[in-house]
């Protein structure tokens, strides 16, 4: 079977996997939240979704593009003349915030605006007369940027404020955000690719509880007209073309307390009948609510939810008609792209130092991702704009996107919030709007798949690929390499395998992982020795990675087995990934007298490589693997496979015993000669601190890759094609 079909039925396996654990978390989520409403319409959704056929994807020209069906407009018109303001360029999006008695919490809300990757937004807070003393003057001493104040001269209810902030609104989208709730960084980027690349009207995500209690609330990820009438599956802050309020004619409010109907889902209900197209992002929840003791200011002493379903339907019984509710099936169903992204002045196109595209097949937690997140921290700190996008479906393993969020704000995991057919319109979508210098591209085969279309529609961007090993992803590098401009290696083998496959010398480059030495203790953590009882002179045997079938975890337990009754040794075990069923499972097979504590993924290992004595790598396959860099930076005499750069690394230091790969016979042997020699252990223990002090720079490593993409980027200038 060749590797690209192997991959393919990978991604569809993965994808459908993480479908069904997501649908699984939800189901078992709205059970035990009373939803049934929601669980009610998943169900109905998925039996008569089961007997249609699913609709072909339709390419439309942006000048093409589909205009809502009905244009039913409301009776009650409660909207003022919108005003046009001269305030610069017009925004792409107009956020309102109704601020009622919530002013402490307005300097939160604006600030999550602040920061969204999306920058052309304008910020209209609305005061809405508010009792409490205090929020009157926080709203009226605003200083923000790209912020405007509208001040009700009365107590007003939460849609007629949201109706005025709209009516001043000079956006193409409308957002509305309460003061004491935020946006996640990415939000309204997202909802807006969608609304202008895949033609919805209406864009939402999920929401994450924060304050007085915790979790999360998912949504339909596409709601029908028929399903808005039986609840409402589309959040408070979604992201909506101004049309929608002007032909619906905006919020309508019915009173406080028990006279109370949600207004928003009134709203959203009465747009959908319009024919409006809703795209809920449900893999992801980007929308943060927050929770107060004793409810929200609207949320207390309400009429139930059955009552206010009841008076909304009432009300709009005109706009809900069998062709209306025929036409809204049908525009869910529907699969709109746009044939040609567009070069929006509201997308951010860097205006500082070079411009990066790292792209990844997942965000795990691994050596490949904390290497790579050290790369891009290295160089935002250097003014780079870096964007990282992963193209693999994760759910249910560890994520460490947290480690690239740490320097860049502009991460997108694609199957968060995409589905697979919108992959590639969105990374033509990214390419257009950053001008991206340089691609660095480390595995992901939807990326390498995608190269002869995107070098052909960019050819001023370099594209570096990055290997750690002569395995896996080099299936892709040979079929692909036409279209590669440089390639990257961490280890002497690969960079031998390039030159075998005809690579030129001036287009590869050695780039040495490394990591910051002075960060790492030699000395056993307290809280550490205390946490897993050690004695002082016990042997602490350590394994610390990825439970996968490369690392070869089972070969440390059969280690610890054999060690079994040995009171001078303690084996530990911290990790995570696919084999972490298969290791619990034989751990409680161990034989008894087995000193062994397993901890499962840690927040950081750097305790642990410091309690560590020996540390084992028995991989069956591996490149220069950072684990075994931050274990020589504490001080660990290393027992490691004889594979990868791994030999290039540690070899005639003095610091490691290296074994045939996954050869347990090999690491019980050399195990057992340091555990025998505590002089030799000792002297091992010095020489991996003297080798990490003496080779190992992660600002060396953030240089020499930067220094790498420079070159790279100079190659595609001098010969726009790239070739080798």
């Amino acid at each position: 079977m060749k590797p690209s079909r192997m991959y393919r039925l990978r991604r569809v396996f993965l994808t459908r996997l993480g479908r069904t654990r997501q649908l699984m978390r939800m189901t078992s989520e709205l059970i035990f939240s009373g939803r049934i409403s929601l669980l009610y319409a998943m169900i109905a959704r998925r039996l008569s979704r089961a007997r249609e056929k699913t609709l072909p994807v339709e390419y439309i020209r942006p000048e093409a593009a589909p205009q809502l069906p009905y244009a039913h407009k409301s009776a009650s018109d409660n909207r003022s003349t919108p005003v046009q303001l001269e305030l610069g360029e017009t925004p792409l999006v107009s956020i309102i915030i109704p601020c009622f008695n919530y002013g402490r919490f307005l300097r939160r809300a604006i600030d999550s605006i602040l920061s969204q990757t999306l920058a052309e937004i304008e910020i209209i807070v609305v005061e809405g007369g508010s009792t409490d003393g205090e929020t009157p003057g926080i709203v009226r001493s605003l200083d923000s940027p790209k912020t405007r104040v509208l001040i009700q001269r009365q107590p007003s209810l939460v849609g007629e404020n949201r109706n005025a902030g709209i009516a001043l609104a000079r956006g193409k989208f409308i957002c509305c955000l309460d003061a004491d709730d935020t946006l996640e960084e990415t939000y309204l980027e997202k909802a807006v690719y969608l609304l202008e690349n895949h033609f919805y009207d209406i864009v939402s995500t999920g929401i994450c509880l924060t304050g007085a209690s915790t979790g999360t609330i998912s949504v339909l990820e596409t709601p029908d007209l028929r399903d808005m009438t039986r609840g409402n599956h589309i959040t408070t802050c979604a992201v909506f073309r101004r049309e929608l309020w002007e032909k619906t004619g905006g919020y309508f409010d019915t009173g406080k307390g028990k006279d109370h109907v949600a207004e928003d889902w009134d709203f959203w209900l009465r747009c959908v009948a319009t024919g409006a197209r809703v795209r809920n992002i449900t893999g992801e929840y980007l929308f943060n609510y927050t929770v107060h003791d004793g409810g929200s200011l609207s949320s207390t002493d309400v009429r139930s939810v059955g009552l206010q379903r009841k008076a909304i339907l009432a009300r709009n019984q005109a706009v809900i008609t069998p062709a209306s509710l025929q036409q809204s099936r049908f525009q869910t169903r529907r699969r709109l792209v746009r044939t040609q992204v567009k070069e929006s002045p509201a997308l951010p196109v860097p205006s500082r130092g070079r411009s990066l595209l790292v792209v990844v097949p997942l965000m795990i937690v691994g050596g490949a991702e904390k290497l790579l997140s050290s790369v891009v921290r290295h160089l935002t700190a250097e003014g780079w704009s870096v964007t990282v996008v992963s193209t693999l479906q994760q759910s249910g393993l560890e994520d460490a996107s947290s480690w690239f969020k740490d320097a860049t704000k502009e991460v997108y995991s694609l199957p968060r919030f995409l589905r697979e057919w919108e992959y590639a319109s969105f990374l033509h979508y990214l390419i257009r709007s950053r001008r991206y210098d340089v691609t660095l591209l480390a595995g992901s085969r939807l990326f390498y798949e995608l190269l002869p279309e995107l070098t052909s529609s960019y050819p001023e961007m370099a594209v570096v690929d990055l290997l750690f090993n002569t395995v896996g992803h080099v299936h892709s590098h040979i079929e692909f390499q036409h279209y590669l401009t440089y390639a990257l290696a961490e280890n002497p083998e690969v960079i031998s395998w390039y030159q075998k496959l005809g690579w030129r010398k001036d287009r590869i480059r050695l780039v040495e992982s490394g990591v910051d030495v002075n960060t790492f203790n030699v000395e056993r953590s307290p809280a550490l020795v205390k946490e897993l009882a050690l004695n002082a002179d016990e042997i602490v045997v350590g394994y610390s990675g990825r439970l996968s079938d490369e690392k070869a975890p089972d070969v440390f337990l059969e280690l610890a087995a054999a060690f079994r009754g040995d009171a001078s040794l303690q084996f530990v075990m911290t990790g995570g990934g696919p084999l972490q069923d298969y290791v619990e499972a034989k751990i409680k097979k161990m034989p008894v007298g087995s000193n062994f504590q397993f901890k499962g993924l840690v927040d950081s290992t750097r305790d642990y490589f410091s309690t560590y004595d020996i540390f084992v790598l028995p991989s069956r396959l591996d490149g220069r693997p950072i684990a075994l860099l931050e274990a020589l930076s504490s001080g660990c005499a290393v027992v490691a496979s004889r594979v990868g750069g791994i030999p290039a690394l540690v070899e005639g230091s003095g610091a490691a015993f290296l074994c045939t790969p996954a050869h347990t016979p090999d690491f019980i042997s050399a195990v057992r000669s340091l555990t025998s020699d505590r002089a030799k252990l000792a002297a091992m223990k010095s020489a991996a601190r003297n080798l990490a002090t003496r080779a190992f720079s992660a600002s060396q490593m953030g240089a020499d890759y930067m220094a790498a993409l420079e070159a790279a980027i100079e190659i595609k200038r001098a010969n726009g094609l790239g070739k080798k």
